[in-house]
């Protein structure tokens, strides 16, 4: 029993231990707000891209779409289950509009890279692993090897969805502005005019304040360039050129790339890489000229992704707390209940569901029987927000704080004792069934 908690609770001190040192490396002066959002920019650009398409090329190929059939059924379950819990207890608290979607990519959007991974493989080869064998030919490395396997495949669909409409959910909209000046404006009424209060508006509001400016700066500028060009337009007889339309292939290709991203467009290049046999012969064979050259490169950037966004998310924490003395009664409750759906409800779900599968669900696929799946989708299903949205709500300058306190506290108080509870529950689970 004992050997089961502490398997747990070193698994996520893994990933606590990386986010320590961002916040100690922001302390000592060596990152900064500029060198941080310069960071997340190049990891999203390059070194997720990169991770993406290392495990998801590695890994899939049409045997495994059809053997693992139950892990995108699973997908849809958990996303749907969170869409509705959402849908249902958002609305029961009138949260505001503007904080909705935030909630909703919260809820909907778990970790399954860095933290399923460090909880499986510290699992595998721990005393607790023994409970995770397969037959009595299994061992640590087979069982570390699907475990991980389950996870990447899983987080194959969760990374497609999260880096569309995830990725789109928190992008700035044209109404944000509005919304976010007008906060502003009945902030500054309340309190008078309180420096303090101004110095700790979120720096979302910040960035807002900024782009109003440029977007009425460009406005001026735009307006007198036309009547300019009317009054010369005027002066001249002869007619003007028409603009050439863009090609109709052209608008679809702007059209869809509004909901891609980086990283979405390298898994979509492994999903093609690996369910063409030939072009993953040519990059995945040890023996390939590619495997040792291009294949190996591709692996090594993307294994700097992980530790790079837990830096960040440290030293994102560290200068949340030094400049933002006392949280915003306005975010303070989508944050806490975007914690509270997705770390005390959620798992409320997900436990008995694949409880059911591992029970009657060998009939359809002999996953059902491997103790490994089973903690495996408990895992994913339970894990807190994705410590990717950091980087997005980053770079697209909204929710920025709000999304720095739902990971501080999910990852910081809540995830050590809730996730320790959830993995001792699938390990008595799996032990009690096999």
């Amino acid at each position: 029993m004992l050997d089961l908690i502490l398997s747990a609770v070193q698994a996520i001190m893994q990933v606590m231990v990386i986010v320590l040192v961002g916040s100690i490396l922001y302390s000592r002066g060596y990152i900064d707000n500029e060198k941080q959002k310069w960071l997340s920019k190049l990891n999203l650009f390059f070194f997720t891209p990169c991770l993406l398409f290392s495990n998801i090329a590695s890994v899939i190929s049409f045997e495994k779409l059809l053997a693992y059939w139950p892990i995108p059924v699973f997908y849809c379950l958990f996303t749907l289950i969170s869409w509705l819990l959402c849908q249902t207890v958002v609305p029961m608290f009138g949260v505001d509009k503007y904080y909705r979607r935030f909630i909703l990519a919260c809820v909907m959007f778990c970790n399954t890279n860095s933290l399923p991974v460090a909880i499986i493989s510290s699992l595998a080869v721990s005393e607790a692993g023994k409970t995770l064998y397969w037959g009595s030919d299994d061992n640590q490395d087979m069982v570390s090897a699907r475990g991980i396997s389950y996870t990447l495949f899983f987080g194959l669909f969760c990374n497609i969805l999260r880096w569309s409409y995830g990725y789109n959910l928190l992008q700035r909209k044209d109404e944000d502005d509005d919304t976010i000046v007008e906060d502003n404006v009945s902030t500054h009424t309340s309190n008078y005019g309180s420096l303090n209060d101004t110095s700790r508006r979120s720096s979302s509001a910040t960035m807002s304040d900024q782009r109003n400016e440029d977007v009425e700066a460009s406005k001026s500028m735009h307006k007198k360039s036309h009547e300019t060009a009317k009054l010369l337009d005027q002066g001249q007889s002869k007619p003007k050129a028409q603009p050439q339309q863009p090609s109709s292939w052209m608008q679809c290709f702007k059209s869809i790339d509004k909901y891609m991203s980086p990283p979405l467009y390298a898994a979509l290049l492994a999903l093609f890489v690996g369910l063409c046999p030939p072009i993953k012969r040519l990059m995945y064979n040890p023996d390939s000229f590619f495997y040792a050259s291009l294949t190996k490169a591709i692996e090594s950037c993307g294994k700097a992704s992980v530790p790079i966004v837990l830096v960040c998310l440290g030293a994102q924490l560290k200068s949340i707390r030094e400049t933002q003395h006392e949280s915003s009664p306005k975010y303070r409750q989508p944050v806490s209940l975007s914690i509270f759906i997705r770390m005390v409800l959620t798992p409320l779900c997900v436990l008995p569901l694949v409880y059911a599968f591992a029970k009657y669900g060998s009939k359809w696929s002999e996953l059902a029987n491997d103790p490994m799946f089973i903690v495996s989708m408990i895992v994913v299903g339970c894990t807190p927000t994705a410590i990717n949205l950091a980087q997005i709500t980053q770079v697209s300058g909204v929710f920025e704080e709000e999304m720095l306190n739902v990971l501080f506290w999910s990852y910081g108080v809540i995830c050590i004792p809730v996730c320790t509870f959830v993995v001792f529950l699938a390990l008595y689970m799996v032990n009690s069934m096999h």
